[in-house]
């Protein structure tokens, strides 16, 4: 089991590491390759604007219900502030966003908007576990077994939605073996399941290889993978990711 920590002790050894980070080199075989292009394609913004155009975020909850998706949340995400989006404690404590599926992109649902739709937070978190539960069977994750210094590593990647698996413990059972795990969710795309005593140094230089250069760095804790569910790790032991 990871090192047992106080979040204030784990808060500041975290800052430290993000401050030495670049004085100490990964080890070689650290790399993941994440979905999607890496590069803003030629014509994506062409795509993104026709998806949106005619596109009514305040329609009737009977269209939108369709498109709504988790979208764990990020830590860094600025936005002016009528434009905040809304985030809800989702078990198994977890702050989730929620995005309205439009092809290329997200619309960002906003407390104003849900008061638009007549729907409360429970309406919201059930049709968007149901959403993602229909992505999985019509987009499959792809699962692969990496060997990290010496680790292995499982990845598990859905374009948008990969990391909001761990709200939904049913849809990980057929993708992990009842092995207890560490889980991390570093980007929206990708969920990463590590052994249960990992090193904190290598914990720490995952994180960093995936989220250095993304936009959409999460705000999420380590979790831990029980061979069932997924409960929260900070209640028990910490690994050294940055903040």
């Amino acid at each position: 089991m990871v090192s047992m920590k106080s979040t204030k002790a784990a808060k500041d050894q975290r800052r430290s590491r993000r401050i030495s980070k670049r004085q100490r080199r990964r080890p070689d075989d650290l790399t993941l390759t994440p979905l999607g292009p890496g590069t803003f394609e030629p014509g994506l913004a062409d795509q993104i604007l026709a998806a949106f155009r005619g596109f009514d975020p305040t329609g009737p909850w009977s269209t939108i219900a369709p498109r709504i998706v988790p979208v764990l949340k990020r830590r860094r995400h600025p936005y002016p502030p009528e434009a905040a989006p809304l985030h809800i404690h989702v078990p198994p404590g977890i702050w989730t966003g929620f995005g309205i599926d439009v092809g290329p992109a997200f619309s960002h649902v906003s407390q104003t908007l849900l008061d638009g739709w007549g729907i409360d937070h429970a309406t919201l978190v059930g049709t968007a576990l149901a959403n993602l539960a229909g992505l999985v069977r019509s987009e499959p994750p792809v699962v692969e077994s990496l060997h990290i210094g010496g680790v292995e590593v499982t990845a598990i990647q859905g374009q948008g939605w990969g990391s909001s698996l761990v709200l939904a413990p049913d849809l990980l059972r057929p993708l992990l073996d009842p092995t207890p795990r560490v889980l991390f969710a570093p980007v929206r795309n990708t969920l990463l399941a590590l052994p249960d005593d990992v090193d904190d140094e290598l914990a720490f230089d995952l994180w960093e290889a995936i989220t250095e250069g993304a936009h959409d760095e999460l705000e999420v804790d380590p979790l831990r993978w029980t061979g069932s569910t997924v409960t929260l790790l900070a209640d028990f032991a910490t690994v050294g990711l940055p903040n």
